[in-house]
């Protein structure tokens, strides 16, 4: 993918979490939220000591919608997108990026569970990697 600059404020990253075991949307959050880990995913790039990651919105759903949120916010006039292939490297939906900065950085929070809602799915948050109901 190559280097790249971001600017400074908030970002906002979507990915799934459809599999089990280290790949379980528990774990994977969990995960996220540690310092120290080996650089897998495009995320694991930005992750580190100088980034302070404040929360995370998901939801549990039985289909991958990783695209249709992307969409949601391509489409919203209060993000710009990121790197192109950043996190969709894989994407076949045609997504150029899963990466968001948000010009507006006080209710990035509120925004995302409104595109979960609209998607009608139940947005749950955590700010420190615990979830505390996967069934």
């Amino acid at each position: 993918m190559g280097n790249f600059l971001l600017d400074s404020g908030s970002w906002v990253y979507i990915g799934s979490a459809m599999g089990e075991g280290s790949t379980s949307l528990e774990n994977r959050i969990r995960r996220h939220f540690r310092h120290q880990k080996k650089i897998y995913w495009h995320i694991d790039h930005l992750l580190n000591l100088y980034v302070q990651l404040k929360a995370a919105v998901w939801a549990e759903s039985s289909e991958a919608i990783e695209c249709l949120i992307s969409k949601q916010l391509e489409e919203n006039r209060g993000f710009t997108s990121g790197p192109k292939g950043f996190g969709a490297s894989d994407c076949k939906r045609g997504c150029n990026t899963h990466l968001y900065h948000s010009r507006n950085h006080n209710n990035v929070e509120d925004v995302i569970m409104d595109v979960f809602r609209r998607l009608r799915m139940i947005p749950e948050v955590t700010y420190n990697g615990i979830i505390a109901k996967c069934t």
